[in-house]
């Protein structure tokens, strides 16, 4: 997701009413809070030089007024996300009153239906409960008309704002807040508990009050004596010291831990027995990690000086992004060069393009060390393409913050590379993406990564057929005929 954007806002979070949003919490923590009439009449000039990606809108009740300020959101502001927060009524009485719900779909009082994205924009707690429908109607009723029974919960704004924004590029996404159960005692039930979805709402957004004040970084380094100097003294010298530098030596056999053991108490040096990879590296480094965020260089490339200067102040404008990345500044063989189009670095929702190529560069990468555990790492037995791998896993249900600016040197061309030793690198995405595949339940997304996993079995029959390799050649064949998207 690139898109041409009027503003730098990138996330809108839309309540339909103005004691639903705790205004004096948010805008605390650097989040406007507008009505759409205030930003109609100009307030937009006002927010869009605050300092801040994300801005909260009053909508205003019922679907006519939220697909006005949809259409309003769409034109003015553009951004890459809108998340609709609110409270809604119970239907299906096995719905806990009090919890945050995330719908499947859609329905209008005309029984026109939307699918909805089930993936979050910001961090969201485990309990979230998920449903299969939510109905958006014109106005309550104490009584639960027949054709809402078949629903689990009500509200009168997302359907009006999933019509307009599903035609978009827009990221549209609906977390509600049960407050009563739809009936005679509709109105009292919500007034006795708009104050604890306040508290919810706090609660959603507590990443609000996190800062990136510690950052440790993680150099994995095998046999680079020569190029592990240049990457750890551009760590040393950031213009914002990182928290820690932990230089994992993989089982050197040249000088490497001589030269990690000459920096002293300036790092924390941890030396493998070993030669077990970088992804058996990076995780060693990661586990001794104290910092609530890790980035990571590899040893044949180097930083700006500026780049966790540039992160930080990302983060501090989008804090809702978990992960994170920067440009990069291309040299192959000792010169400068300007990368294909396909390497481009997109944000968002990157997950579709990543299963073509790595998307995201090691290098130049910043995440929450809870969003690493949580995925359980680099995968220790990818000899290569274990970046990509893992980014596939985070990147299809977060999206992946860009820092426009070039704070990362990446080096290549040289023959220590392993994508220069191991080449038909393919064969170890292919083995990414049957993973992937095994793993995934929802259609859509099967259905991509079938696409794309059939694309590079095709490329590497060809080249097997080509040099005679027949019974590789018909493995793979074989992997392609058992595929069911």
């Amino acid at each position: 997701m690139n898109l041409k954007k009027n503003t730098d806002i990138q996330l809108v979070m839309t309540f339909a009413l103005k004691k639903e949003g705790p205004k004096t919490w948010l805008e605390s923590h650097n989040v406007p809070v507008c009505s759409i009439a205030s930003l109609v009449s100009g307030a937009l000039s006002r927010v869009y030089g605050n300092g801040s990606g994300m801005l909260a809108v009053i909508t205003g009740s019922g679907p006519r007024a939220s697909e006005e300020a949809a259409l309003w959101i769409h034109n003015n502001i553009s951004p890459y996300f809108v998340l609709n927060l609110g409270t809604c009524g119970l239907i299906n009485r096995n719905v806990q009153l009090g919890k945050w719900i995330r719908p499947g779909r859609v329905v209008n009082e005309q029984n026109e239906e939307l699918n909805l994205d089930l993936r979050s924009p910001i961090p969201i707690p485990d309990d979230v409960l998920e449903v299969s429908s939510l109905i958006s109607v014109h106005e309550a009723s104490d009584d639960i008309p027949q054709n809402w029974k078949a629903h689990d919960v009500v509200d009168m704004e997302c359907f009006a704002q999933a019509k307009v924004f599903n035609k978009t590029e827009t990221s549209f996404h609906s977390l509600k807040f049960s407050t009563d159960y739809s009936d005679t005692h509709t109105e009292s039930d919500f007034n006795n508990n708009v104050d604890l979805f306040e508290h919810a709402v706090k609660r959603m957004f507590k990443f609000l009050q996190d800062s990136m004040e510690k950052v440790s970084v993680v150099v994995p380094v095998y046999n680079r004596e020569k190029t592990v100097v240049r990457a750890v003294d551009s760590v040393i010298e950031q213009s914002i010291k990182p928290e820690e530098i932990i230089v994992v030596n993989d089982g050197s056999t040249d000088g490497t831990a001589d030269v990690i053991k000459d920096y002293g108490n300036k790092i924390i040096g941890i030396n493998l027995p070993n030669n077990s990879g970088p992804s058996a590296a990076r995780n060693e480094g990661v586990k001794h990690a104290k910092s609530d965020w890790i980035a990571f260089l590899d040893s044949d490339d180097c930083w700006e000086k500026d780049k966790l200067k540039s992160q930080k102040e990302f983060i501090e404008r989008y804090p809702f992004y978990q992960i994170m990345q920067s440009q990069e500044i291309w040299i192959r063989n000792g010169k400068r060069v300007n990368p294909c189009r396909h390497h481009d670095k997109k944000s968002g929702w990157i997950w579709e393009p990543s299963l073509h190529r790595c998307l995201i560069s090691p290098s130049g990468v910043m995440m929450r060390k809870s969003l690493f555990e949580r995925y359980g790492g680099f995968d220790e037995h990818l000899p290569v393409c274990e970046d990509y791998d893992l980014w596939l896993k985070i990147s299809r249900n977060h999206p992946v913050g860009l820092d426009s600016t070039m704070r990362v040197i990446k080096y290549g061309g040289h023959e220590d590379q392993l994508s220069q030793k191991l080449p038909a690198m393919d064969r170890f995405r292919v083995k990414s993406l049957l993973g992937v595949l095994q793993n995934e339940q929802v259609p859509y997304f099967r259905k991509k990564t079938a696409a794309v996993l059939r694309e590079k079995l095709s490329i590497l029959i060809q080249g097997c057929e080509k040099r005679g390799k027949y019974s590789e050649a018909d493995e793979y064949k074989s992997i392609i005929a058992a595929l069911i998207d």
